[in-house]
């Protein structure tokens, strides 16, 4: 089997507006709150069968796959997904990918394997488990009701577990809003913080403590993760544990030296920012063999996939917007009951839904390489 040709459609999507703390961009790609462009790269072979994936900042892909991308995978085997990976970092090395580029070819690729044979793509990671409890993710709000409104909304559904996302950089306002949480949920429910990357080290060591007081789960990425001596030093002086390697590229190099350094107690993975399944895979595997943790970062097919498939995460990551959109789930594209998710009946390869005569007359631009 060989790779004849890569299609990628340039695509305008309308998404719920939602904030992203007080001064940081929330939905949107840049353009809009309300809208997005998407790219949906078709991998297409001589046996027919096509691999799908869609990636965001779409005229950002667009390029990627127009200059290094599809001339990287014609002509070549597309089950030889190691290969490939490989092939995708060594250009990495003079082109510099955004991260959210280099899983992309990958996970079209795996999404090739699976249909060739007839399986979900889980099984043929590892095939850990058919279902997974959510972890109910906040956006932010602007006042505690409306956080106790969707975290109340999400007890409603059958969510075990909740992730807050914070508002203000101010760490005493923050923890107030911690503790009323923790009040409203009681003592036993299972409560994480992220705090994306708010933080100095002072200021991240100081709320930390706050968190052990309070019992939540995990605290997450509350400095950016250049800094590995600090991430150190907090893992070290705190009873929490620290998550940490969401955003930094390296996949499974970079989270070797979080590991080794000791600048985290629970690592992330997921196939957007640590290089596909391939990629996402070897950061768990890694994690595994020192007793840790790797939880998935992110929600949608790809990464479902991935929760389903590796032993050492707890949650697949539930984005909740609002009420609305937590009552929603119920009747969204992932069968969601009582707070688990689990695949759609008769998933083969990834299970996109996609209508490729519709996306062909919606595109914004299409490029065929070769034409």
């Amino acid at each position: 089997m060989k790779i004849t040709r890569v299609i990628a459609h340039l695509l305008e999507e309308r998404v719920k507006p939602f904030t992203w703390q007080v001064d940081r961009p929330g939905s949107g790609d840049g353009i809009s709150a309300e809208r997005m462009y998407t790219c949906l790269i078709r991998v297409v072979t001589d046996a027919g069968v096509e691999g799908h994936v869609v990636g965001r900042r779409g005229r950002v892909v667009m390029d990627m796959v127009e200059r290094r991308i599809a001339n990287e995978l014609l002509g070549k085997d597309p089950l030889n997904t190691e290969f490939l990976w490989e092939r995708i970092w060594d250009i990495d090395r003079l082109e510099e990918f955004p991260i959210y580029v280099l899983g992309l070819a990958d996970i079209a690729l795996w999404d090739i394997k699976g249909k060739v044979a007839g399986l979900p793509v889980y099984k043929l990671l590892g095939g850990y488990r058919d279902s997974i409890p959510a972890q109910a993710s906040t956006t932010s709000y602007d006042t505690e009701k409306e956080y106790l409104d969707v975290i109340g909304a999400a007890l409603e559904e059958g969510y075990t577990a909740v992730k807050l996302h914070l508002r203000y950089r101010d760490v005493k306002t923050n923890a107030r809003l911690c503790r009323t949480v923790r009040q409203f949920v009681g003592d036993d429910f299972d409560l994480a913080l992220d705090a994306s990357a708010l933080w100095n080290y002072t200021d991240s060591l100081w709320f930390g403590r706050v968190l052990e007081e309070l019992n939540y789960t995990w605290y997450e990425e509350p400095m950016r993760e250049f800094d590995l001596g600090s991430y150190a030093k907090l893992c070290d002086a705190l009873d929490i544990p620290v998550l940490a390697a969401e955003c930094s590229d390296g996949a499974h190099w970079n989270a070797a030296e979080f590991i080794r350094r000791g600048a985290c107690d629970i690592m992330r993975t997921e196939t957007g920012f640590k290089g596909g399944f391939t990629g996402g895979l070897k950061v768990a595997h890694l994690a595994e063999s020192f007793g840790m943790k790797a939880e998935v970062h992110g929600g949608g097919l790809p990464n479902l996939h991935l929760c389903l498939a590796i032993p050492n995460t707890t949650y697949y990551e539930d984005l909740v917007i609002d009420v609305e959109s937590v009552r929603d789930k119920r009747n969204g594209p992932i069968p969601f009951c009582r707070g688990v998710v689990s695949l759609p009946e008769g998933v083969v390869g990834i299970g996109h839904d996609l209508d490729i005569g519709e996306i062909e007359k919606r595109a914004l631009q299409t490029l065929r390489i070769p034409e």
